[in-house]
């Protein structure tokens, strides 16, 4: 059940070919093989951070021993135990919050597409007029962003944008879907007199609207595939995207705008990579390094960032080590591309309830209801937590010392069925601190 952080396109694709083709040379690498410990854990209390949600200001004074380990940092990842609690959403928001008031963050990178996140940050840059971020939220935000709690983040970087002279930016570091990066190019090359710059455009957006489509109907049991032509169409846009990326560097454009569509080319390229690897190698795509490429972008210069994704993906170890192409590790590839500069929290719950959806595939439509959480099973990190009096702590991962073994990590997903997925992890090797909350609840729905 590793559906959360595979890439189902992928797998689709691959179904025919062999395990042993899909190896990637650049995979993070996985440490040494350990026995997994499941004796029962009980945590120092020396290392355990009482948070409060009962006010931002409260919650702001407990945790400012973790803001000062993140305050220097080029990259601050964010992770989350499942992709639909509560909590995590909101704790996040107020970690995110004072680390743009204080510390000069200025971008939040979102496990979505670059090209959709950019059109909703659109809305939330606007110094007069306040655009209603609903109908924008459920066109451009897969699912499992479409809460209440995302609402309120967003709500509060349109405000601040408003009032502030240096503006905070929301933006995305996945690929699922491509056909809002093909049409940011479009619009941003209607002008380019390079006929090759036009000839790639319409091919990007003619495969990109084809394996987005493709995408949505996965989850459709009727939907009858076309292979063949499938991965004829995949193969031209990468292509096509491929010489975009080398025509742009070339092509006349305001700064700013061709920052935009430069993230545009390279998301909508790395997007279409699965069918290049399958073409030339009959192996999978890493979504994972991916999402690092991605990150190292919208990290230029001096912008300072933040990153919510899973924690499969931003740890530094692979969670799913049958999977080395998309079992997580996302973390591994920051730490070789920022040295010393990547900070990764990750968050957890002991029991509770969790918003999923039923498709096998994540998407903007897709439904999320919320579904019970069962007790963490003994002798993993997650029942050894639940344990601590205090029902809301942080503590450093690398505080754990001698405890540090290899234990079962509970590892949620999107999907309904994966809430009993566990990866043997040892947590100071994983992540720099983990946030705990003994009962979680399911992110609340749009309204």
């Amino acid at each position: 059940m590793k559906t959360f952080f595979r890439s189902l396109l992928a797998s689709t694709l691959l179904a025919t070919a062999t395990l042993a083709a899909q190896a990637q040379p650049s995979a993070p690498t996985a440490a040494a093989a350990t026995p997994t410990d499941t004796a029962r854990l009980t945590l120092d209390p020396g290392l355990i951070n009482p948070v409060s949600m009962q006010s931002f200001e409260a919650f702001r004074t407990a945790v400012q021993p973790l803001v000062k380990q993140m305050a220097g940092k080029k990259v601050v990842a964010m992770g989350e135990g499942t992709h639909g609690t509560a909590e995590f959403y909101k704790l996040r928001f107020w970690l995110t919050r004072i680390l743009m008031e204080e510390h000069s963050f200025d971008r939040l990178g979102l496990e979505n597409t670059y090209g959709d996140t950019y059109l909703l940050n659109q809305a939330l840059q606007q110094r007069t007029a306040t655009t209603d971020l609903k109908p924008l939220m459920q066109k451009h935000l897969i699912s499992m962003w479409q809460n209440q709690e995302m609402v309120e983040l967003l709500t509060w970087m349109q405000a601040r944008n408003r009032r502030q002279r240096r503006q905070v930016e929301l933006t995305g570091i996945d690929n699922m879907f491509t056909t809002a990066d093909a049409q940011l190019l479009q619009q941003g090359l209607a002008k380019a007199k390079n006929p090759e710059v036009q000839a790639a455009v319409a091919q990007l957006l003619k495969s990109a609207q084809y394996n987005d489509n493709y995408w949505y109907k996965l989850s459709d049991k009727t939907f009858k595939r076309n292979r063949p032509e499938w991965l004829s169409s995949g193969y031209a846009g990468y292509l096509a995207a491929e010489k975009l990326v080398q025509l742009l560097p070339a092509t006349k454009l305001p700064r700013k705008q061709r920052e935009v569509l430069a993230g545009a080319a390279k998301n909508a390229h790395l997007g279409l990579d699965v069918f290049y690897q399958y073409e030339k190698f009959k192996r999978d795509s890493s979504r994972d390094s991916a999402f690092a490429e991605m990150t190292k972008f919208i990290a230029g210069g001096s912008h300072k960032v933040i990153i919510w994704a899973h924690n499969a993906h931003v740890g530094r170890t692979v969670a799913a080590t049958d999977d080395r192409s998309n079992g997580g590790g996302t973390g591994d590839y920051l730490e070789r591309m920022f040295p010393g500069q990547y900070f990764v929290l990750a968050t957890a719950t002991g029991a509770g309830t969790f918003a999923a959806t039923q498709d096998v595939f994540i998407s903007p439509a897709s439904v999320m209801a919320s579904y019970p959480l069962s007790a963490p099973k003994a002798g993993s990190w997650e029942a050894a937590m639940s344990q601590v009096s205090s029902p809301l702590y942080f503590f450093d991962t690398h505080q754990l010392g001698a405890q540090d073994l290899k234990r079962p990590h509970r590892l949620v997903g999107q999907t309904v069925g994966g809430e009993d997925y566990y990866a043997d992890t040892q947590l100071g090797v994983t992540y720099d601190a983990m946030l705990f909350v003994r009962q979680g609840t399911a992110a609340t729905p749009l309204r």
